[in-house]
């Protein structure tokens, strides 16, 4: 019986070549891009999470916590300042503080110039956000004791502004103020919060608080970057350094704090979240070709019904159950979604993994789209068919037989 009607399905098809490939094409485009969207959600997530690991579970950011009802004003609020960062090298359990002062300025050599993020720091900072050194050297105790005007460029400050030179040991003008490149960081693309990473200049703490920030004499800090043992616990760390910081700045303990502590393990959960509504987002945006694609299949099964009405009227006087006249309508719907799926699938996955290789980034392939897209063409071939093949099997014979 089913081989009758699988052979019956393909006649029908076959016999209605472009009717059959134009409605089978909306659901090779809805499953493809589901498929697509999927993956792109997955490759998102995975890229935004890799970031965030590659610089540990065991780091935290400590930064200034305006209160609610004060008015805000420009550059960095007093709560945490330098002194904060050198009493927490005394407390228990810190492998590296690293206190971080930012500024932003137009960097010039010649008659190039590039806008760049400055990071006033200690070097303990390359080691908080594994920070790689590509040529030269990093900043040393003296540059930073001294406040000296040496200086690490990220790589895009190279690529542009010596695209044709080693700027080791070059002078660069940042803020019109000149300055000595004494290496270059490896690249490491946009941060998490989408900032140039490679747009940085790394220079000695003191000497961005004599240079650009006229809130040196409160020694404030935009945040300090702590990495603890990974043998310690995450939430009795934590905890710590709040009673620490509490007790240093004279709390109340009916006050909030004047200070936020953000870690690592928070931002990667709070990205796998926001990454799977992301993917479901997407899919639900690709889901609407679908749709179409489901109208497409109702709509040439009406029309088939309507063509072979005095087929159907022959069939019912020669004795066809009903069942088989339902069968024979539906499983030629669902053969033409699970043909669209198949393909929309392969497609799918193949323009995903192209797009990858063109963007340079791995993008995951597992079965969940697979199951997905099966699942997908399986439901939407059985909705497109019901109704077709319940009027169909509804035919009367009689007036079947009279149609013209």
């Amino acid at each position: 019986m089913i081989k009758s009607v699988f052979y019956e399905a393909c006649l029908s098809m076959t016999g209605n070549k472009l009717r059959s490939f134009l409605t089978t094409l909306g659901i090779i485009i809805g499953v493809c891009a589901v498929v697509m969207m999927v993956a792109a959600g997955q490759t998102v997530q995975n890229i935004i999470q890799e970031r965030f690991v590659a610089m540990g579970s065991n780091l935290l950011i400590i930064r200034s916590e305006r209160p609610k009802a004060t008015v805000k004003t420009s550059g960095p609020t007093t709560s945490i300042t330098l002194d904060d960062a050198n009493a927490l090298k005394t407390l228990r359990g810190l492998d590296v503080v690293a206190p971080v002062l930012s500024a932003s300025a137009q960097a010039i050599n010649g008659a190039n110039n590039w806008s760049v993020s400055i990071t006033g720091t200690t070097p303990d900072y390359m080691k908080t956000a594994n920070w790689e050194i590509a040529k030269g050297r990093g900043l040393d105790e003296q540059d930073i004791r001294r406040g000296t005007t040496n200086v690490v460029i990220g790589h895009e400050v190279m690529t542009e502004l010596y695209p044709y030179e080693d700027p080791i040991g070059k002078t660069i003008r940042i803020g019109n103020q000149p300055f000595n490149i004494v290496g270059v960081l490896k690249e490491k693309g946009s941060s998490t919060g989408g900032a140039n990473q490679d747009s940085a200049v790394m220079m000695p703490l003191l000497t961005v608080q004599r240079r650009f920030n006229r809130y040196a004499k409160l020694n404030a800090l935009n945040f300090i970057a702590v990495k603890f043992a990974e043998s310690e616990d995450l939430n009795i760390v934590e905890q710590r350094i709040t009673r620490f910081l509490r007790g240093r700045h004279k709390i109340k303990d009916e006050d909030p704090d004047d200070f936020r502590i953000f870690n690592i393990a928070e931002f990667v959960e709070n990205i796998r979240l926001i990454g799977t509504v992301l993917s479901i987002l997407l899919m639900a945006i690709a889901s609407i070709s679908l749709i179409v694609g489901a109208i497409g299949i109702v709509n040439m099964m009406l029309v088939s019904v309507t063509e072979r009405t005095r087929e159907i009227g022959i069939r019912k006087a020669l004795g066809a159950p009903n069942n088989w006249i339902m069968l024979q309508f539906l499983f030629e719907a669902v053969l033409i979604s699970m043909i669209g799926g198949v393909i929309g699938l392969i497609l799918g996955i193949g323009l995903s993994q192209l797009g990858g290789y063109f963007y340079k980034v791995s993008v995951p392939f597992s079965l969940w789209p697979v199951v997905l897209s099966f699942t997908v063409a399986l439901v939407v071939g059985v909705i497109s068919g019901v109704f077709p093949a319940y009027k169909a099997m509804k035919l009367d014979p009689i007036e079947a037989l009279r149609y013209q």
